[in-house]
């Protein structure tokens, strides 16, 4: 069985429930040691970019967004952001 996990969210804006659950899963795939990245396309861009995610909370008995990304990123969880996603969103990498 493979050490690599890969969640990909296509949704955040539209759908917070989908970005934080993909979160959810994300931290999940870390805490069994699993090499782990999140891959944002479409509009779960948004779920990278500063400000945006603040404004996701889907309650209990879930985490905000916001602390569910910063806990992916602190264990060691890695982030890929369709570039061309983000263009056609008006959005730069320095938004992020």
């Amino acid at each position: 069985m493979s050490n690599t996990f890969c969640v990909t969210i296509t949704e955040c804006k539209t759908n917070g429930d989908k970005a934080t659950l993909g979160f959810v899963v994300a931290n999940a795939a870390l805490g069994s040691e699993k090499d782990t990245m999140v891959f944002l396309s479409a509009d779960g861009v948004y779920a990278a970019v500063t400000g945006e995610m603040d404004t996701i909370d889907e309650g209990a008995p879930f985490a905000p967004l916001k602390e569910l990304v910063e806990k992916f990123v602190a264990n060691g969880g890695k982030i890929l952001v369709c570039s061309p996603c983000l263009k056609k969103r008006g959005l730069t990498e320095d938004q992020l």
